[in-house]
């Protein structure tokens, strides 16, 4: 039987039995791993809690890992027919450095007997010689990437976000609210190459505006605490993309907006930033 997997609040890691543990607390706000990307961090805990929740299937704490239940995992996790949700070679690779980041910290520090991810030497594409975890999958696909063609982007535009059937008409039982919305993000996306959490924390005055002197690109800043990199950088969209957005604003959005401040839904808001007055 599956036991309940740990989970993080905040920073803090709780086991099945509603205990904090101080070393991992630690781990996740006094390491490397504090300066990790959010996403990574949020891929990461996942990967702990899994393995954590496999460790505690057998009666041990995180600390208690072995070379050899490190190996039975992987077995688990990878290959066994008993677990119906197995993963591959590039999954399980993250997880597996999600691991090694931990327990080297965890040895380093002597809160572990020994590291339980044994580590080999290899040589790297450029010759030199770097160490990897032993039980690192040597098929590993790094991207499952499928091209699509402009064409093809906008059938899919179209029929999964528009709600036009195959043919590009549209269905008459589509009963989306937001497609205005969820287009205009969309091809935002497509357009300038912003990646997806950086697109979608985009306020609408951070978004490039149509020029009266016209431009086939418009510049837009992204800030650096929203980015990968933690990096400010430009990125650049399509004016047919801009005014597809500025269009959305201006209509379907502004109707919605008029509509709660009728209804006073921000007046109780703590904090309200005003960005123009009709």
């Amino acid at each position: 039987m599956r036991i309940a997997l740990g989970f993080i609040l905040g920073i803090r890691f709780f086991s099945p039995d509603y205990r904090v543990d101080e070393v991992l607390s630690r781990y996740l706000c006094r390491s490397s791993f504090a300066r990790l990307a959010q996403e990574t961090k949020r891929n990461y805990t996942d990967d702990y809690c899994l393995f954590f929740d496999f460790l505690w299937g057998r009666g041990k704490w995180w600390s208690e890992a072995s070379a050899d239940v490190l190996w039975d995992f992987e077995d688990w996790r990878t290959r066994s027919p008993r677990n119906p949700c197995r993963v591959g070679g590039a999954r399980w690779n993250r997880g597996l450095a999600a691991l090694a980041r931990l327990y080297e910290w965890a040895a380093q520090r002597e809160y572990v007997l020994a590291n339980p991810v044994l580590m080999r030497t290899v040589t790297g594409r450029t010759g030199e010689v770097v160490l990897v975890p032993a039980a690192r999958a040597k098929n590993a696909r790094t991207s499952e990437v499928r091209w699509l063609t402009p064409r093809a982007f906008r059938r899919w535009v179209d029929v999964g976000l528009r709600g036009h059937g195959a043919d590009g008409l549209p269905d008459a039982g589509w009963a989306g609210r937001l497609a205005d919305r969820n287009a205009a993000f969309a091809d935002l996306l497509f357009s300038s190459g912003v990646r997806l959490a950086e697109g979608a924390s985009l306020l609408t005055l951070e978004i490039p505006r149509l020029q009266l002197e016209g431009g086939r690109y418009y510049a837009g800043r992204l800030a650096r605490v929203v980015t990968k990199s933690k990096r400010a950088r430009t990125f650049y969209a399509s004016s047919v993309v801009v005014g597809e957005v500025e269009g959305y604003v201006e209509s379907s959005r502004a109707r919605v907006v008029r509509r709660a401040q009728a209804v006073g839904r921000y007046d109780g808001l703590p904090m309200r930033l005003v960005t123009h007055r009709c």
